[in-house]
């Protein structure tokens, strides 16, 4: 029976698995999602956007959620806004957080993920030189992966990578360097996976994961 203890790692593997490079740790469950707004409304009808912050409380909310979803209480879909993961990940599961990684965040537009994080680049000593360009940067780069969320088999989702960017470098880093960076960082082989995709494997009793807009949608299996 899977709890707590499993979302936590579930969450945190998955926001990780496309950050880290970004790209993402192997073993992650899930995909990640976009921060949201929440609206207030005020005096004479005007309409503000409030931003909602990671917290504890937060992310206890969403794993008590997810144990609801699981038990059949709240129907057979959940959707989780980034905000929820992120907060679970520094929260609820930082044990998950690789060495030289920090800042999580991640972002929904139209389906398509966005990974951010800070990555202390002597901590992945098999990252590609880019040239010897690495030996000239800062001790800690931020690093954004984009890409989308696909089925794999019964069991599992991908995250397919579209891009990879790092914070001196205003274009995308070359499409054929993507592999070694994902292997690099330690990317699991999967049976079907292409080399520029990362697997993600559902946990007990949820059949499929995508992204609709900007929050992520679990579905219950069977």
């Amino acid at each position: 029976m899977l709890g707590k203890g499993c979302l936590n790692g579930c969450l945190g593997k998955a926001v990780l698995a496309g950050v880290v490079i970004g790209a993402a740790l192997a073993g992650w469950r899930w995909g990640p999602v976009i921060f949201p707004r929440v609206q207030e409304w005020f005096g004479g009808g005007e309409e503000m956007a409030v931003e909602v912050l990671p917290s504890p409380g937060l992310a206890e909310a969403a794993l008590d959620r997810f144990v609801r979803f699981r038990r059949g209480e709240l129907g057979d879909r959940l959707s989780l806004s980034a905000v929820e993961v992120v907060s679970v990940v520094r929260y609820s599961a930082s044990g998950m957080v690789p060495g030289g990684v920090a800042d999580v965040e991640v972002e929904f537009n139209d389906g398509d993920v966005a990974l951010t994080a800070r990555v202390l680049v002597e901590a992945f000593p098999g990252l590609p030189s880019l040239d010897g360009i690495l030996d000239f940067l800062p001790d800690t780069v931020s690093v954004t992966i984009e890409g989308h969320l696909a089925p794999l088999d019964e069991d599992a989702i991908a995250l397919v990578v579209h891009g990879v960017y790092a914070s001196f470098i205003p274009v995308p880093l070359p499409d054929g360097m993507t592999p070694k960076i994902l292997m690099a960082l330690g990317r699991r082989s999967w049976p079907g996976l292409p080399e520029d995709a990362l697997p993600f494997a559902l946990p007990d009793g949820v059949g499929s994961a995508h992204v609709l807009r900007d929050r992520l949608i679990l579905m219950r299996d069977g």
